[in-house]
C-alpha cells in the first residue's frame, strides 16, 4: 500500500463541482417543466375536454333535431301523384347523426382516459422521486463536500514547504510544475498548526475566564463596599468622633 497521498489537480475538483451544480439545476429545471406539462394535460383531460364535448353534444343534438324537422316537412308535402325531393335533407340528417355519435364517442373516450391518466401521473411521480431527491438534496450536499475538499487542498498549498522535501505531489493550479513534500512532514505541519490553534484557543479561553472571574469579584465586592460606607455626612462625623 502506497505511503503517498497524491493530489494532482485542484482545478479538476473545481470543474467537477461546477458540473455537479449545473447538473442539479438542469435536472430540477427539466423536472419542473415536465411537471407543468403534466398539470396542463391533467387539466385538459379532467376539465377542458369533457366540457368541450358536452357542449358539442348539445349543439349537434340541436342540428339533428333541425335536420329531422326538414325531413318531416318534406314528408308532409307528399301527395298521391307528387313526392318532393328530399335527398339533400336526408343527407344532412345522416351527417348530423354521425357527428352527434362522434361527439358522444369522444366524450366516452375522455371519461375512459381520465382514471388511466391519473394512474400514469402517480406512477410518473413515483419513478422520478429518487431523481428529484438527488437533484434537490444529494447533489447540493456533494457540492458542499467538494467545497470543503477544495478548501482543504488549497490550505495545504499555503503551508510553508521545508527544504529537501520529497514524496507528496501538490500541483499548484495554473502551473506546470509540482512540489514534493514528504507525507510525514505534511502530517507534522498539520499537527503543529492544529496544536498552535488549540493552544491559542486555550489561552483565549483562560484570559476570558480570568476576566469574567475578576468582573464577578468586583461586582460582588461593590455591594459590600456600599454597605460599609457612611450613608450621610453626619454618620461619617459620628464615626470620626467615636
Amino acid at each position: 500500500m502506497s505511503s503517498q497521498a497524491s493530489v494532482r489537480s485542484i482545478d479538476s475538483l473545481k470543474d467537477l463541482r461546477v458540473a455537479l451544480a449545473l447538473y442539479g439545476e438542469d435536472t430540477l429545471g427539466a423536472l419542473g417543466a415536465v411537471e407543468a406539462e403534466v398539470r396542463r394535460t391533467l387539466r385538459w383531460v379532467q376539465e377542458e375536454r369533457p366540457y368541450y364535448w358536452q357542449d358539442q353534444i348539445k349543439r349537434r343534438r340541436e342540428q339533428v333535431t333541425m335536420a329531422r324537422a326538414e325531413v318531416f316537412k318534406r314528408n308532409l308535402q307528399k301527395r298521391g301523384d307528387y313526392t318532393p325531393p328530399m335527398s339533400e335533407q336526408k343527407e344532412n340528417l345522416r351527417k348530423a347523426e354521425a357527428s352527434l355519435q362522434d361527439a358522444e364517442k369522444r366524450l366516452a373516450m375522455v371519461k375512459k382516459w381520465q382514471p388511466l391518466f391519473n394512474q400514469a401521473v402517480l406512477e410518473y411521480h413515483g419513478s422520478i422521486q429518487r431523481l428529484k431527491d438527488a437533484a434537490a438534496g444529494d447533489i447540493p450536499r456533494a457540492v458542499n463536500l467538494l467545497n470543503r475538499l477544495i478548501d482543504s487542498q488549497e490550505a495545504y498549498l499555503r503551508v510553508a514547504t521545508p527544504s529537501g522535501a520529497v514524496a507528496l505531489d501538490l500541483a499548484a493550479p495554473g502551473t506546470g510544475s509540482t512540489m514534493a513534500i514528504p507525507t510525514a512532514q505534511v502530517d507534522s505541519l498539520a499537527t503543529k498548526a492544529l496544536d498552535e490553534d488549540e493552544a491559542a484557543a486555550r489561552e483565549q479561553a483562560k484570559a476570558r475566564a480570568e476576566a469574567e472571574a475578576k468582573a464577578r469579584a468586583e461586582a460582588e465586592a461593590k455591594p459590600h463596599a456600599e454597605a460599609e460606607a457612611p450613608a450621610t455626612i453626619d454618620e461619617a462625623g459620628d464615626i470620626l468622633e467615636s
